[in-house]
């Protein structure tokens, strides 16, 4: 019970680190990270049930995030077939379903939902940067559903395996991996006289995007400023666009 009591301990201790803000300009300072979905505590890193994962490593010290709902950023949908086609075979959160998908489920559920993406930048500059996307479904504080029924085919198949003890896969079912957050690192060159750079990469290689390029392009900016546009290009094609303003949160509040 009293080591219970003190990894509980310690997750308080961290979330109130990691929810301090510091300076706005820290592009001078190296701030100690830790991979998306664990907490930052004494030069480590920790799970959400307290578990040690690996220490804090000094990877990405500039950190610029971009959001639908804070207001001190921004970030908009352009194009919602590209942004659907991200959420179903980049990320893998919604229509995963072979026949229907319905409320949180859908992919519009989260074209209309709210959304993160967090870019971080390596000490040494600029050959490379860590992209963070975060996804949420649309909220109803009335009423809130999901609903997956498979194909025909893939109904056939649950109904033979009853009979058979064989389940055949639905052939319309996704399959791909589910990744929220998302990590991607992102190779990063100047584009437009070195005024701006553009990052770029692929999806997860176990996603159905492993073989599609994703864009993060800022037109004109540099991580020593504080705020900057971009756009979102999914093969390309843009998706989505905003404005990144300096994360002032431990690790980009990760």
């Amino acid at each position: 019970m009293k080591q219970l009591l003190y990894v509980l301990g310690l997750l308080v201790i961290a979330g109130t680190i990691s929810g301090c803000q510091k300076d706005n300009n820290d592009s001078n300072q190296t701030n100690l990270s830790c991979p998306a979905g664990t907490t930052f505590y004494n030069n480590a890193c920790y799970t959400g049930a307290g578990g040690y994962v690996q220490p804090a490593t000094y990877n990405y010290q500039n950190g610029f995030y971009a959001d639908t709902y804070s207001g001190t950023s921004s970030l908009r949908v352009v194009n919602g077939a590209k942004m659907t086609e991200f959420f179903k075979f980049g990320m893998g959160v919604c229509d995963r379903a072979g026949g229907y998908n319905g409320g949180q489920s859908s992919c519009q559920a989260y074209v209309g939902g709210s959304m993160d993406m967090i870019i971080q930048f390596p000490p040494n500059g600029g050959n490379s940067l860590l992209a963070t996307f975060v996804a949420q479904p649309r909220y109803n504080p009335y009423f809130n559903y999901s609903a997956q029924l498979p194909s025909g085919w893939g109904a056939l198949g649950i109904a033979l395996g009853y009979v058979t003890g064989v389940f055949l896969p639905d052939p319309k079912q996704y399959n791909g991996v589910y990744r929220n957050p998302l990590q991607l690192e992102l190779a990063v060159s100047a584009i437009n006289n070195s005024a701006g750079f553009s990052a770029n990469g692929y999806g997860d290689y176990w996603s159905g995007l492993n073989r599609t390029k994703i864009t993060i392009e800022v037109a004109q900016g540099k991580i020593q400023d504080n705020q900057f546009s971009f756009i979102f290009k999914v093969g390309d094609v843009p998706a989505a666009q905003g404005s990144f303003t300096r994360c002032q949160r431990q690790n980009c509040g990760l």
